[in-house]
């Protein structure tokens, strides 16, 4: 065995002792991957003895240290060699897992790098040391194997194309505002294409303006209520006056001549003659509006819809006045407009009395007594102003007193009197104006509060003057609870501010009357409100 190790050198020993391991692991693993694994071991070993590829191989203190670990396994038996090889490439498989370890590492670093092109390097690359030959396959291994990074060739860099993102990805990302305004203008683009192709819900189409012409029945409430519509209008055609005689001839004679698109309306006329009437007004349909206070048959009220439009009948039998009704329909008021009806309903005050009311209360009645058209003699109401009024009232002759104010005054009225308030019953004659008389004989009595009706007929109305008391009444609330309380006790229109109501049986039964006057004087605290 001396002999034997003074003959082989310390080379050919280890040589001999890495064989003999490779060889014994080849028999175990088979025929197949005996000399490929025999191959990779040298180059295991080449590596963990010089650390990394292509930085050398090992000198000569390594092969020294490498001799004083052979010689033991030598000088024993076969099973003593196998535990220091085996040591040995366990330490050879922890420096390749670490040597893994760091290329791995280094390769993240790469990924989380952002991408840049690669610089060439300046000068030719150094040529790597090249290791002493050990054996035959090291010299195999280092021809084939070996290479180091400056021996690979430059490639040209790829850029990749990122791939589109799918749905889980767009909305894991967060939204830049530059593209939140771009979807927010291609959404209200898209809307509009909608809002396009959707028919909108339209209100109908109201009918052009056009002259008007209107007819009225000879009294003083329908004449205003004609200069009501015509300052509602501004476009008249003409104002015709007419008895209730007299309706035929206003749509035999004067419609005939009107053109075809001229709106007509007709305030203050019943159907009378029914017949002719109801074919008259049948060939004006869809041109034709009807205002009336009066009572009407039940079968007469159904035909005249039939023949104009339901929509353009306003008729309320035994209203007592033609004002609310034309007043619901109003859509344009003025001041004026309002001073026109508290003149029409009672309730003017003394200083438009003096100026202008006085005067254009005689010359209503005037032109109630005339027909025929009187646009002309009505337009200073049509297109005037109250300072326009109170200058012509101011030229002109002194009206004189009108007819109620002298019945007033040779009349004596029943007075009751409740919590410091005085009620005056004022039982009307037919020709005379409810509204005024019910005022003239407040006045003269110095009642805060009338029921006014007219003698024969079943409509009321409660009144009041807002200067006779310190605070205004509410007659609305106390007609309302009139009707609860009564069953005979109807509420009407009130769209001019006039409590009026209807007493069913008032006629036969005057007791009625008295009733109503004590519950009015109980119920002082709805007055007040």
């Amino acid at each position: 065995a001396a002999a034997g190790d003074e003959e082989i050198g310390p080379r050919r020993r280890f040589e001999e002792v890495s064989l003999f391991d490779l060889a014994g692991e080849g028999e175990e693993a088979g025929d197949r991957s005996g000399p490929r694994r025999g191959r990779r071991r040298g180059r295991r070993r080449g590596r963990g003895r010089g650390g990394r590829a292509g930085e050398g191989a090992p000198g000569p203190e390594a092969d020294e240290r490498e001799d004083a670990e052979s010689e033991p396994a030598l000088a024993g038996s076969r099973d003593a060699v196998e535990p220091g090889a085996s040591e040995r490439d366990e330490r050879e498989e922890r420096d390749e897992r670490g040597g893994r370890r760091r290329r791995r590492g280094r390769g993240r670093e790469r990924d989380r790098e952002p991408e840049r092109p690669r610089e060439r390097r300046a000068g030719p690359a150094p040529e790597p040391a090249r290791p002493e030959p050990e054996s035959d396959d090291d010299e195999d291994l280092e021809d084939e194997e070996l290479v180091t990074l400056a021996e690979v060739p430059e490639v040209a860099e790829v850029e990749e194309t990122p791939p589109e993102p799918g749905f889980e990805d767009e909305e894991d990302e967060e939204e830049s505002p530059e593209d939140a305004r771009l979807r927010q203008e291609r959404e209200a683009r898209r809307r509009a294409r909608i809002a396009k192709v959707e028919p909108e819900v339209v209100a109908p189409p109201r009918p052009p303006r056009r002259r008007a012409a209107f007819l009225a029945h000879a009294d003083r409430e329908s004449i205003g209520a004609a200069v009501l519509l015509a300052r509602e209008t501004r476009l008249v055609e003409g104002i015709w006056v007419y008895p209730q005689a007299d309706l035929m001839t206003f749509f035999r004679g004067v419609a005939t001549d009107l053109r075809e698109d001229t709106p007509i309306c007709v305030i203050g006329f019943t159907a009378s003659p029914a017949r002719d009437t109801l074919q008259a007004a049948s060939l004006y349909r869809d041109r034709l509006t009807w205002f009336d206070h009066h009572a009407w048959p039940p079968e007469d009220l159904e035909r005249l819809r039939a023949a104009i439009g339901t929509e353009a009948v306003h008729v309320e039998p035994g209203a007592g006045s033609v004002l609310p009704l034309v007043l619901a329909t109003c859509e344009r008021r003025s001041r004026f407009s309002d001073k026109l009806v508290d003149l029409l309903a009672g309730r003017f005050t003394r200083h438009d009395w003096e100026r202008w009311g006085r005067l254009w209360w005689w010359r209503l009645g005037e032109l109630a007594g005339k027909s025929g058209e009187r646009r002309a003699e009505l337009e200073a109401l049509v297109g005037g102003r109250p300072s326009d009024l109170t200058r012509e009232a101011s030229r002109a002759t002194e009206p004189p007193l009108p007819a109620e104010a002298e019945w007033a005054a040779t009349r004596d009225f029943r007075l009751a009197h409740f919590g410091g308030y005085a009620m005056v019953r004022v039982p009307v004659p037919p020709e005379l104006d409810l509204q005024l008389a019910a005022r003239i004989v407040r006045e003269r009595y110095a009642a805060a509060l009338s029921v006014a009706w007219s003698e024969g007929g079943e409509v009321f109305a409660l009144g009041s003057d807002e200067g006779a008391s310190r605070r205004s009444f509410d007659l609305a609330a106390m007609v309302e609870h009139l009707a609860e309380k009564f069953a005979w006790v109807k509420p009407l229109a009130d769209g001019d501010h006039v409590a009026r109501f209807r007493v069913e049986g008032a006629v036969a039964e005057p007791s009625r009357i008295d009733e109503i006057a004590a519950e009015i004087a109980m119920g002082r605290s709805i007055l007040e409100g």
